[in-house]
């Protein structure tokens, strides 16, 4: 079992990364909306690796660029989508564990109720004060909670 423990040395410190770790997310749902695989992936480090809601595991900032790309483009063309933070969770004050739901929305930014949502898994790292995904999922979910839960 292991012991839960504060990694950083304040909690306006701590505060500070989740704050930018949630801008970086934002960022993130910016990009998908727009449909911008490039401002998309500059969120990923080189070496990440990626599994998509299809189950397909992509190694590598190229492979996941190229495939964003297609799908952007493609069958997510219209496709839209709100992220909400669920949990931050730091390993070393380094390396964070995100849990994130997609809703889908209109162009508009609207909620599609009862649409599919999927709940991601996104490995950050800080490096050179800029946090980004080196590991990830993302996963279709059965039941669609409520925004507000």
């Amino acid at each position: 079992m292991t012991k839960d423990f504060d990694v950083h040395n304040s909690r306006e410190e701590r505060q500070q990364e989740i704050d930018v770790i949630h801008q970086t997310i934002t960022n993130m749902e910016v990009a998908f909306n727009q449909h911008d695989a490039d401002k998309l992936d500059s969120h990923f480090t080189q070496n990440a690796t990626w599994v998509n809601v299809f189950g397909t595991q992509l190694s590598g900032w190229e492979q996941i660029n190229e495939t964003h790309k297609i799908l952007l483009a493609g069958p997510l063309s219209n496709s839209y989508a709100l992220y909400k933070v669920e949990s931050i969770k730091f390993v070393r004050p380094d390396v964070a564990i995100a849990h994130i739901r997609q809703y889908p929305t209109t162009s508009e930014g609207k909620v599609i109720e009862n649409g599919q949502c999927s709940l991601a898994i996104y490995v950050m790292v800080k490096e050179q004060g800029t946090w980004q995904v080196t590991a990830g999922q993302n996963t279709f979910i059965q039941e669609t909670p409520p925004v507000n839960s």
